[in-house]
């Protein structure tokens, strides 16, 4: 909601800080499972978004040579 764009801007900005990739607008890849550490960090930083985030686990993604190149994997 734009009602907390706050703390979507600040999400945001952690994520890259902790190495996530921005597949497209609003989707944000990262190579291992970490639902339960981010799911702690939102709660830390109090950001109110909690019910407008989703979690995937994603086993193989067609033409992912970006996402290689950008984790060094």
């Amino acid at each position: 909601p734009e009602a907390i764009r706050k703390d979507r801007d600040f999400l945001r900005s952690q994520l890259r800080w902790l190495g996530f990739f921005e597949l497209q607008k609003s989707v944000w890849v990262f190579p291992h499972e970490i639902k339960n550490e981010l799911t702690e960090f939102i709660k830390l930083c109090k950001i109110e978004l909690s019910g407008d985030i989703r979690f995937l686990t994603i086993e193989q993604i067609d033409t992912d040579h970006d996402l290689l190149r950008h984790f060094g994997l």
